[in-house]
């Protein structure tokens, strides 16, 4: 016998109070009337009888009374497992059931419902179970429940998702279902095909102590397994003429026969434009090239799919197609504002014109076309040495805020608003003259930045070739960012966050006449990095993957998106792949900060349409989601891996045969303290009858 909380059982010090009680003799006495006590002497009464205990019956049931609610506070249990389990404690069973798509490999699925539903068929009346779906993430679909049969038509409701094995969600949301359990025994049933990409080892990771976890390998018939690789897109330009883009494809084969004649089809909008054959051997893989297609839309959408092998079909089939969106490279229009000598802007357009990736569509305007409606066409403002007004200046501002990008060259004839310079990075000072003795050089670049990043590794771009003869002093703000300096430690290149854009000012001009930075070679790398960050270009890709998240904004951005048209973007409606429309609400931003970025989460396979609504809808964005390959892999893990790893007491399952049961659960499994406490209540009310007639019959 053991004792849960033997600190009680001081109580027992208790057992003192009935015996004085006894001990106390009480007399009863007679009231005299008398007249007056006046003239009576006083005199001391002093007794000489000896206490002695009369009732013995009534003490008996007073202290066994004490000492059974004493014990039942204590606790009492008897060790052992065998007998904990013998006593009928009841358990909190959670069935983790691997739903990702590797479970659709044959008859996996079907063999994992009927092995669940087993586990479940083994439970008792009084054991309550969770049944928790998982594959990426975890999701709890029935919650202690005492009924085996709503559990087992949740299982055999679920079906195979496009998600990849993820072990360390569900264990956690059970870990979380179970420490708030309190029946005597906890045990969580993993039903899966183990596959080895999805245990990632987790020390942060542990059941609750005692929690018995069992492990269900299921096994589907064996077959082949083929699946299609990510496509490479080839596009080919060709002046005057539209843009051409061509396609290869790979298919991976897992299995260990080879597959002869697999048919691959290449669809375009629905529509097969070509069909290849491909043969493949045993743990190898194959590629074929399409024919280049023509981009006549703006969103040209895209699949690669596998047909059926006469000799051997494929046991998987989620993973034979691969769908992607093509969409013809669309510039960044940028707006050059210059005044003075026509060669002031001659390295630094000629730059822009010859960008790639991506391509910029530079237009040169004058100071005044700041008042018009210059800057709803543009994404990225360079204004290269000129003066700002107030006006100009409170654009600016507005341009920036809305998602704009801006850089100032700051040459001798640049200025801004004295009532607007805390809105800058940098305050602008004097020029400095360098023309007489050794010119400046760039030096203490952060190269952890993204305009510098590009240049960090060796034979990437030398920045200290380029000679300064003179430049602007600048005073930088407390939190701006000083991304460059001359080798005087003066602030060459600031940049600012404002609302959602960027502004950097340069402390010099981008022609020949303060230094000749356009003459190297690290030039025409440094303007094209400095416009691909400015402008906030995001190059969209032509496919992402399920349970990754799609930056709707940053995608309208690279669609063509103006910073006017992002402001006033409304509610917009995602139409996903299986038919369903949603509407994605407003993102509301916190006064005087901008609004946030728009995203949704992808968790289908096949093509998301999103779109606007009212006058500002904005473009149409078409993003491909497509299943992660790895899962393909059906490569086993040892399961005793995973027990071991989320033991979070270092036992697993079983030793000896012998449940696991902490002395809590064996106690509360036991209950004796609820048997001692009904039956010292018991003799508490039979020492009040009795002490009642006792009372009765000595008067």
């Amino acid at each position: 016998m053991s004792l849960l909380a033997p600190f009680f059982l001081l109580a027992l010090g208790a057992l003192a109070v009935p015996v004085l009680i006894h001990l106390t003799q009480r007399e009863r006495k007679a009231v005299v009337e008398f007249p007056s006590l006046m003239f009576l002497r006083k005199i001391p009464y002093e007794s000489v009888q000896k206490r002695r205990i009369r009732d013995w019956l009534l003490l008996a049931l007073r202290l066994a009374a004490l000492v059974l609610i004493v014990a039942a506070f204590a606790r009492p249990f008897l060790r052992g497992g065998q007998l904990a389990a013998a006593t009928g404690g009841a358990r909190d069973v959670v069935v983790l059931l691997d739903r990702s798509y590797s479970m659709g490999y044959g008859d996996t699925w079907a063999r994992a419902q009927q092995a669940a539903a087993q586990a479940i068929a083994s439970t008792t009346a009084a054991d309550r179970i969770s049944v928790v779906l998982f594959a990426d993430n975890a999701e709890v679909t029935l919650r202690s429940t005492p009924d085996p049969s709503r559990a087992v038509a949740e299982i055999n409701a679920a079906s195979p998702g496009p998600g990849a094995t993820r072990y360390g969600p569900a264990l956690k949301l059970a870990g979380s279902l179970l420490v708030e359990s309190r029946l005597p025994r906890r045990e969580v049933i993993v039903v899966s095909d183990f596959q080895r990409g999805g245990w990632q080892p987790d020390e942060t990771l542990r059941l609750p102590a005692g929690t018995v976890l069992s492990t269900v390998i299921v096994e589907g018939v064996t077959g082949s397994n083929l699946a299609v690789t990510p496509v490479a897109l080839q596009r080919i330009r060709v002046a005057g003429q539209p843009e051409r883009v061509g396609v290869t494809a790979g298919v991976l084969n897992r299995g260990a026969d080879t597959i002869a004649g697999v048919p691959m089809q290449l669809e375009i909008d629905g529509r097969v434009v070509q069909t290849l054959p491909v043969d493949i051997a045993p743990n190898a893989s194959a590629t074929r090239t399409f024919a280049p297609i023509t981009l006549t839309a703006a969103h040209t959408r895209g699949t690669v799919r596998l047909g059926t092998a006469a000799q051997s079909p494929d046991a998987l089939p989620l993973d034979n197609v691969f769908h992607f969106v093509i969409t013809p490279s669309a510039p960044v229009p940028v707006t050059v504002v210059s005044q003075g000598r026509g060669d002031a802007n001659l390295y630094l357009s000629r730059a822009l014109d010859i960008g790639e990736a991506p391509r910029f569509e530079a237009s040169l305007q004058a100071a005044d076309a700041l008042a018009g409606d210059a800057l709803s066409r543009a994404r990225l403002l360079v204004l290269n040495d000129v003066p700002i007004g107030e006006v100009a200046a409170a654009k600016l501002v507005t341009f920036v805020e809305g998602g704009g990008g801006l850089l100032l060259a700051a040459g001798p004839r640049a200025t801004w608003p004295a009532s607007r310079e805390a809105w800058l990075p940098a305050r602008l000072l004097n020029p400095v003259d360098r023309t007489r003795g050794t010119p400046a050089k760039l030096s203490g670049m952060d190269y952890g930045h993204a305009v510098f990043e590009p240049f960090r590794g060796p034979r990437t771009g030398d920045f200290s070739g380029a000679r300064f003869y003179s430049y602007r002093g600048l005073a930088a703000a407390k939190d701006a960012t000083v991304l460059a300096r001359f080798d005087t430690g003066e602030p060459a290149l600031v940049e600012r966050m404002a609302g959602r854009g960027r502004v950097i000012i340069f402390a010099s001009t981008l022609d020949l006449s303060w230094n000749d930075l356009p003459l190297k070679p690290v030039f025409l790398p440094f303007i094209h990095q400095l416009g691909r960050y400015l402008s906030g270009f995001r190059e969209q890709p032509a496919w992402v993957t399920v349970g990754q998240v799609l930056d709707v904004t940053a995608a309208e951005v690279a669609a063509g998106a103006t910073t006017a048209g992002r402001a006033a973007q409304g509610p917009r409606t995602v139409l996903m792949p299986s038919g369903q429309r949603r509407d994605m609400p407003v993102p509301i931003a916190a006064e005087g900060a901008a609004r946030p970025s728009a995203a949704i989460e992808l968790f289908e396979q096949g093509f998301y349409e999103v779109r606007g609504s009212g006058p500002d809808a904005g473009p149409v964005i078409v993003a491909a989601s497509n299943l992660r390959l790895a899962e393909s892999n059906l490569e086993r893990m040892d399961p005793n891996d995973l027990v071991v790893a989320v033991s979070g007491d270092g036992l697993t399952g079983s030793i000896a045969g012998q449940d696991v049961i902490p002395d809590e659960a064996q106690e509360l499994a036991q209950r004796f303290w609820w048997y001692l406490l009904f039956a010292g209540i018991l003799l508490l009310i039979a020492e009040t009858v009795l002490a009642q007639r006792l009372s009765r019959a000595a008067r």
